[in-house]
């Protein structure tokens, strides 16, 4: 009786740390420090199949004031010089009564991404119809 009580213990202790993509709660400001890091500028690898570093696309994001700017880092074909593309300024969505996430990235242009999930290790992103995943540097 002892053993199994232990083992609903384990098993309900391993269930509460598992890590949720979008934890519920979570604040709109919380998402953008997420996304830029402590130190306000972070890099997120884009996960591919491919060992070629032509296919490895980067995310930059850099908190400014309130918002984040966003620029796509890519390699060039030699992948020894890379291309910066300033994707833009954005804003994590926010309820209007509150401060708290609702889903997406939108940008001052009107463009958004919808977040699927974020920890501060990995984001995942529907971005141009298409779920991407993310790693941080």
């Amino acid at each position: 009786m002892r053993g199994k009580l232990l083992s609903v213990i384990v098993f309900f202790f391993v269930l509460a740390c598992s890590e949720e993509d979008l934890p519920g709660g979570i604040y709109h400001y919380q998402v953008e420090r997420l996304l830029s890091g402590e130190s306000g500028t972070k890099v997120w690898s884009e996960v591919v199949n491919s060992s070629d570093c032509a296919d490895s696309v980067k995310l930059y994001f850099e908190l400014v004031n309130d918002s984040i700017d966003i620029s796509q880092i890519n390699p060039g074909a030699t992948c020894v010089f890379l291309d910066t593309i300033y994707l833009g300024r954005a804003n994590a969505s926010k309820f209007s009564e509150s401060d708290l996430f609702t889903d997406s990235l939108i940008f001052s242009n009107g463009d958004f991404w919808i977040v699927k999930g974020i920890t501060s290790k990995m984001l995942s992103i529907f971005r141009d119809e298409s779920k991407i995943d993310y790693l941080a540097d």
